[in-house]
């Protein structure tokens, strides 16, 4: 039986691909919840069932944008550079 999944916000998921891994799409796609690798993934919160909600797929771009270009603000505007 195959349910509808996405990526939980938040969490990077690696599945096995031959000698290597690749991290799943943040889309919604279709996993048999019967298979025990996807149940695991499912029962340990890694995937949510349904669709993804627009508000998380647009909100950890942003965020991590924000995130990083805050630091180096805060630095150069107290002139806190280590020499």
């Amino acid at each position: 039986m195959t349910t509808l999944v996405h990526v939980t916000p938040g969490r990077v998921v690696k599945i096995p691909a031959g000698n290597r891994t690749r991290k799943l799409p943040n889309t919604a796609f279709n996993v048999n919840e019967r298979d025990p690798f996807w149940a695991a993934l499912i029962r340990n919160g890694d995937l949510t069932l349904g669709e993804v909600p627009a508000q998380a797929a647009a909100t950890p771009a942003k965020t991590a944008t924000v995130a990083a270009a805050a630091p180096a603000t805060a630095q150069a505007t107290t002139g806190s550079a280590t020499k």
